[in-house]
């Protein structure tokens, strides 16, 4: 298996920061193209050199949509006005023809530097004619921002669920020949949130991105003061403490380490039904990214299932969502300072549930990230680095190389937790965060671990004498269904049996009509039948028996008055019979006089 681990490269570059202005609220869905790194254009220009195109909806009006070209300078006010007719537009196609459908163009227009909007024109090329359309355009040029961002109403531009992009600019120089470049190559097929496309996207897969509304932080449960740099009082409980939040990421044939954060999850997380959000390096699952499955095995070894849900592989981070619940760690936003003690768990050379401890020897603020002391190895990539009381300051990402390529020992890098913030989690600003000491700041004393213990006892055997009493209950319910069920099937036999009893009395009433009161008189006799649907398992039995008692009395007086209306249809008389002066006697069942006589 492969173990996931980056190489130090240009470890305190400058991270790239999207333009999203602080009064649109917060973002709930983006994605980002790879980078650019191609002037398309015959002559070069580097003001129009573009490196990026990102998409993002805000949380105050999820109908616009915001696009930004990102350039590889800082854009001018008037590069779009410079009456040379420059210009550029951000290309949306449709129906993956390879023909823009809609352009948002900027042209003859010059910016402003602080965010504030200049109108652009909403153009349709495939009818040659502008749309109807609100098209803001804004820049940050004062903050030295590389990004012009395009806003517009998705619902007035018809925009699908699914759609190729990229972002195009002109320098029309009269001097030069083909000074233009697009980003990115050919193009970043972008699925909105809602989008069931499984179509694939190009070579320029997004590098970040989020499929679900992001989560939110939590607030600081912190309040009392600590010493940051010296090692937790109890390690051991610590350690312990963590660990069940802690995980092993596998990707493909790689393996890597995560952590369940302690968030706020969005309406649309909780509606696809997941519970937990781990954190991890985004070269953890980058191998991933087009399925946005993932597995994780827990502290415990049960290996559960994952969602890649947001990523960005410029910071080198990723969140996972899981149906499973995970014992969050609490976490600082906020960078922490050379000298602090820092622990960190992880799965270092396939082996889960390591821990190594050591200080942060260097702080980067620029970048928000940090480098430590503590081991780490292959495999670690994702793992929490967290401070003496628990709290979760960084990734653990990747170690420093030496001159010769070898890894350097104790130099280890990890990606601070503010790179969590907008693409992993909407971050809100923290109140002296440092100020404080967590949950687990310090281990319990023997009294509170005796109370532990005598709670937990407590707890086993009210939970064991519920599951008895359960168990209990459910077996006497089982029990009664059985009986009922044979209850039942007793009552309809004996009704049917009373029904063939009374149905044999009234057919001999017809037979022996002379004995048909003697009949009816048994049946108005004879007991009623039972209702099965009704039945008291306390008295059924009692009561069939003296049911059975009756009936069998009923069938042995039918029994009797039938042989007994036999016996007298077949008793022979004797009658007289004349004819003039002739007699004659006749003897029979049914005796009659011979033609010509009368019975006298």
């Amino acid at each position: 298996m492969k173990l996931k681990t980056l190489i130090l490269v240009s470890f305190f570059g400058m991270a790239m920061v999207l333009g999203s202005n602080p009064t649109f609220g917060a973002v709930t869905w983006s994605v980002e193209s790879k980078k650019d790194s191609v002037y398309d254009g015959d002559t070069y220009n580097a003001a129009y050199d573009l490196e990026y195109v990102t998409a993002q909806i805000f949380d105050n009006d999820p109908d616009e949509i915001y696009f930004y070209m990102d350039f590889l300078q800082i854009p001018k006010v008037n590069m779009f006005n410079d009456g040379l007719d420059s210009w550029a537009y951000i290309g949306l196609d449709y129906n993956f023809d390879g023909t823009r459908d809609i352009r948002l163009e900027i042209s003859n227009v010059t910016l402003r530097t602080d965010r504030v909007s200049v109108a652009g024109d909403v153009w349709d090329p495939i009818n040659k004619k502008s749309l109807d359309c609100s098209l803001g355009v804004y820049a940050n040029i004062g903050e030295n921002q590389k990004w012009i961002g395009f806003k517009v109403s998705r619902k007035c531009i018809s925009l699908p669920l699914t759609f190729d992009l990229f972002a195009y600019t002109e320098f029309n120089d009269k001097d030069s020949v083909g000074s233009y470049d697009y980003a990115p190559y050919p193009y970043l097929r972008v699925n909105l949130p809602g989008s069931t496309s499984t179509t694939p996207s190009t070579s320029t897969n997004s590098s970040s991105g989020a499929t679900l509304a992001l989560p939110s932080t939590s607030p600081n449960l912190t309040k009392d003061s600590s010493n940051f740099t010296v090692a937790p009082s109890n390690l051991s409980y610590l350690s312990d403490s963590l660990l069940p939040s802690v995980v092993t990421v596998k990707c493909g044939n790689g393996s890597g380490t995560g952590w369940s954060a302690d968030l706020t999850l969005s309406q649309q997380l909780k509606d696809s039904g997941y519970q937990s959000i781990l954190v991890t390096n985004h070269h953890v699952i980058e191998e991933c990214i087009g399925s946005k499955s993932v597995s994780f095995v827990l502290n415990t070894g049960t290996t559960v299932a994952g969602q890649i849900v947001s990523w960005n592989e410029t910071s080198d981070v990723a969140g996972i969502a899981t149906k499973t619940l995970v014992p969050p760690l609490q976490w600082v936003g906020s960078p922490p300072k050379q000298g602090w003690w820092v622990g960190v768990l992880g799965s270092p050379l396939g082996r889960s549930n390591v821990l190594t401890t050591g200080i942060i020897s260097s702080v980067n603020n620029s970048t928000k990230k940090f480098t430590l002391t503590a081991a780490i190895n292959p495999g670690n990539s994702g793992g929490p680095v967290f401070d003496n009381t628990g709290r979760v300051l960084g990734l653990a990402t990747s170690k420093a190389v030496l001159s010769d390529g070898q890894l350097a020992e104790g130099f280890g890098n990890a990606h601070g937790s503010p790179l969590l913030c907008s693409t992993v989690v909407l971050c809100q600003i923290e109140s002296d965060p440092w100020n404080g000491k967590a949950k687990f700041a310090a281990g319990p004393t023997p009294e509170e671990l005796a109370a532990q213990a005598a709670a937990l006892a407590a707890a086993e055997a009210a939970a064991k004498a519920k599951a008895e009493a359960e168990a209990k209950a459910k077996a006497e319910a089982e029990l009664e269904a059985k009986l009922r069920g044979e209850m039942r099937s007793q009552c309809i036999d004996f009704n049917g049996k009373l029904d063939l009893a009374i149905f044999s009395a009234n057919s001999a009433g017809i037979t022996y009509p002379s004995s048909s009161s003697v009949f009816a008189g048994i049946v108005s006799i004879a007991p009623s039948a039972l209702d099965c649907d009704y039945i008291n398992v306390t008295t059924f039995n009692s009561e069939l028996q003296s049911k059975e008692r009756l009936l069998a009395s009923l069938e042995g007086s039918i029994t009797n008055a039938i042989a007994i209306a036999k016996a007298n249809a077949m008793k022979k008389t004797t009658i007289t019979c004349v004819k003039g002066k002739l007699t004659k006697k006749v003897t029979a069942v049914k005796p009659k006089c011979p033609s010509g006589y009368k019975k006298k």
